[in-house]
Order: C-alpha cells, then structure tokens, then sequence
C-alpha cells in the first residue's frame, strides 16, 4: 500500500460493500478462526465470502458481526468515509456535521463517531510519553463567577501532558512530539499520580510547576519544577492546552463531562498521529474490525 492514502485513494480502494466486507474479513480472520460460541478454531465456507461457518457448531459468523461495525444502520462505504474524515481531518469533524454529510440522524452519526473513538484509545493504549515531559492542568468548560484558581465547579479538570523535544533550550521553546490528555476528579497528589504513572514512562523527566499535588505525584521520577511565569516557561504545553480548549469550542461548542475523556481520546490519537501521511483512517479500521461490538447503552454509559 502507497505510503500516502488520499481521500481519493480512499474512496476507490473502499468503494463498496464488497470491497468494505472483504477488508472486514481479512482484518478479523487475518491471525486464524476461533469461534465465538465454542471456541473451535476451524472455519468452513459460509453463507457469502464474507462469512466463516465453523466446522464443530456450525455457527455463521459475518465480517461484521461482533466487531464495531455490528449492524450500522447506513452504508458500509459511508462508514468507511466517516473514519477517513474523523482521523484525517486537521480538527476532525462534528455528530451534527457528519450527519450532514452523510444524510443520517445526528444520532446515528454521533454513535458511530463514538465506536471510532474506542478504537482511536486502543490504538494509543500501552504508548508512554517518554524522555523529557512537561504536563499542567487546566479547566474545560464555561466560566463561572466567583470561581478561582483550582476550583472545579461545574466545569472539568483535565491534565495535560506533552512529549517534548527542547530544540532551542536558552529560549526555553520545545517542539511537542506527543501528549496525552485525561480528565481527573482533582488536582491532588493521589489523582495526578494515578494518570501520570499510567501515561508517562517511568524513567522519563517530568517537568511541572510548583502545585503541591506533583511532590508527591512524581515521587521516585526525574522531577523539575520550574515557575511558570505566567505560562512564558511552558510556552509549547500551554499553546497545546489552547488549541485544546479551542479544537472543544470551535468543532463541538460543548462536550459533556460524561463524555469529555471519549473527546480527548480523540484529539490525542489525531495529534500523536499527525505525520503518518494518510494512514490513520487504516489503522482505524483495522483496530475496530477485531474490537468487541458496543452498544448504545454502553457508550452512553462508558
């Protein structure tokens, strides 16, 4: 496959339902059959090309059927684009808009958006920032009076954290590799230890400001603490936080808190996956043809 994959290349490679289904099918039995009802591991013709029967129980299976493709209710050429333009548009793209696009109900558009983005958090899923960090929290959400400093309110507490790369250290500029971004409940010790030992490598240098809650979050690490001086020390994290804050205004005006960590899951795979050239929409698809089905209960539990 050509290393760059243009919406062009895109639409002729997955043009139709046969062509959907039969890359369906190879991402799912690529590494062999096992079936789902008892586990047999040998497969015989099914119903179409597109179906494994097992050859104990007989079950038959199609190359959509418990993944996250499982009964969509539009076009699988129309889904495909949908994951085209979620990954590789610069700021991905609204449930309203993609309903607009695609002539379904925003409903439909904003469920399926959600499986994509359990599949954009399974990609990213076991990949540390490593080697020199800068991480700060920052608030999502209107402004509220009479709220200051790290009061939550109603609004949500997000930490952020960015893989740096200090291309000019005496201008104290760095050029961000990757990040990560996760909501937490506070910014206490205990809070900002759980999401920092799970997203940032253990012997990397994690440089913070001087809240009290990173002491004891980083205990063990290579800490730096520096002054912030009004964001002027962080320039590079603190542009990220904003186009951050920017990218949650200007395409979705408003996500719940319910729902903010599927979001930052989203803008996280996009950013980390920036330079691949046109190659994010196949990684996609191929983690949501062998991710388990979803349904709308449980995204609008999870």
């Amino acid at each position: 496959m050509a290393k760059t994959l243009t919406i062009i290349d895109f639409m002729q490679k997955f043009s139709s339902e046969e062509s959907c289904k039969t890359y369906l099918a190879d991402q799912k039995w690529g590494d062999g059959f096992v079936c789902r009802r008892c586990g047999f591991d040998h497969a015989v013709k099914g119903r179409t090309r597109h179906h494994r029967r097992c050859g104990s129980c007989r079950f038959d299976e199609s190359a959509t059927a418990n993944t996250l493709f499982h009964k969509i209710k539009f076009p699988l050429p129309s889904a495909f684009a949908m994951v085209h333009l979620l990954t590789t548009t610069k700021k991905g793209m609204s449930s309203c808009e993609l309903a607009r696009q695609f002539g379904v109900h925003q409903e439909t558009a904003w469920f399926f958006k959600r499986k994509v983005q359990l599949a954009m958090k399974a990609c990213e899923e076991g990949q540390q920032l490593v080697e020199n960090v800068e991480v700060d929290e920052t608030f999502l959400g209107g402004r509220e009076e009479g709220k200051r400093g790290r009061s939550k309110g109603s609004k949500s507490l997000v930490l952020v954290s960015v893989e740096v790369d200090y291309s000019d250290i005496t201008r104290r500029k760095a050029k961000l590799k990757r990040c990560r971004a996760s909501v937490i409940e506070n910014a206490s010790g205990e809070s900002l230890k759980q999401v920092l030992e799970a997203s940032v490598e253990a012997s990397a240098v994690v440089t913070t400001d001087g809240w009290k809650g990173y002491l004891s979050a980083l205990t063990g690490k290579w800490h730096n603490v520096e002054d912030s001086a009004q964001g002027a020390n962080f320039e590079a994290l603190h542009w990220h936080i904003f186009n951050l804050k920017n990218w949650v205004r200007g395409i979705h005006h408003h996500v719940s808190r319910d729902h903010l960590q599927s979001y930052l899951h989203e803008f996280n795979f996009r950013f980390n996956n920036r330079l691949k050239m046109g190659q994010q929409a196949i990684q996609v698809l191929a983690t949501m043809a062998i991710s388990p089905k979803s349904s709308y209960l449980q995204l609008m539990a999870a």
